[in-house]
């Protein structure tokens, strides 16, 4: 009976160590294209959905799936199989209490490419190949690196590094590619190849450490030790906003606070002054209208 319960034990571990990382939803508007071309993306959501859902991106052993999901628009058919399409991919990872997981999730990603240039076949076979340029799994790669990367940091400082190097390397392949114009390096508000540079580059580290004590030692703590957890999230926050003087179109920032500002403008509704929301619209004038509506918002 022992011998037996220690076989599903290490079944059991074998398992969960080759899990696959993502827990992926996936959406496909196509009302922008015509009718009879839709009919040739019917199995897209399903091959694009199992291609996230059952790769395995790592070899390390993951505790849990990280939740993402990519809403992905189709803008265009130009032919031979051949479409553009833009993309909302977000993920979120589950607010610890202390080091009891909750119920409750905090946003990571929020980003628009508005631009993905790809090849899809109906039913066509899905595979992660380092070596093939493929724009269709390398895109999706791309992004699963980077939200795998996000994830890590989260919970130790750098720890997303060896991602992070994964998703540049997709650039660097793709740059020189037909379909490679959209993977360059370039000067519009968002674009992949900036992103992935900047999570590469030493430059960029003390932002990734203060991005780990936002969420390890703030939004893990808020509810236990909320003075605390607020200030080390101010910390955090202050240090990000004097790494923006410094690089006032960094991408990899201005990605940061898209995807937090709803959340940092709830926390701090627990500080103990509203002038807190005047320096937030500060740092972060993108979103200083939300700020200054939150100022004036009851305290719960």
């Amino acid at each position: 009976m022992k011998t037996l319960i220690l076989l599903l034990v290490l079944l059991f571990v074998t398992f969960s160590s080759l899990a696959q990382e993502l827990q992926c939803e996936v959406n496909v508007h196509m009302e922008a294209i015509p009718t009879s071309q839709r009919s040739y993306l019917q199995t897209f959501k399903d091959d694009v959905e199992r291609y996230l859902n059952s790769t395995r991106f790592t070899s390390e052993t993951i505790e849990e799936k990280i939740r993402c999901s990519f809403d992905i628009f189709i803008k265009q058919y130009t032919g031979n199989n051949q479409y553009l399409a833009q993309v909302y991919i977000a993920s979120q990872r589950p607010i610890y209490r202390g080091d009891e997981k909750t119920d409750a999730y905090t946003p990571m990603l929020r980003i628009m490419d508005e631009n993905w240039e790809f090849i899809y076949i109906p039913n066509q076979r899905m595979i992660q190949d380092d070596f093939v340029v493929d724009p269709l799994c390398d895109f999706l790669d791309f992004y699963a690196y980077i939200i795998i990367g996000f994830d890590y940091d989260t919970y130790e400082p750098l720890s997303g590094s060896p991602w992070f190097q994964k998703a540049f390397n997709i650039c660097q392949q793709l740059a020189s590619s037909q379909l490679g114009r959209y993977w360059q390096q370039a000067s519009s508000s968002y674009n992949r190849y900036t992103l992935a540079r900047e999570l590469t580059s030493t430059n960029y580290e003390q932002f990734r450490i203060a991005l780990n004590q936002y969420y390890f030692d703030g939004i893990d703590k808020i509810s236990i030790e909320p003075p605390s957890a607020l200030e080390a999230i101010t910390y955090s926050l202050e240090t990000i906003a004097a790494f923006r003087k410094l690089n006032p179109n960094s991408v990899v920032i201005k990605q940061f606070f898209d995807a937090k500002y709803k959340e940092i403008a709830d926390i701090f509704l627990q500080y103990p002054t509203r002038d807190i929301y005047d320096k937030l619209s500060t740092i972060d004038q993108e979103h200083r209208a939300t700020y200054q509506e939150w100022k004036n918002k009851r305290r719960e």
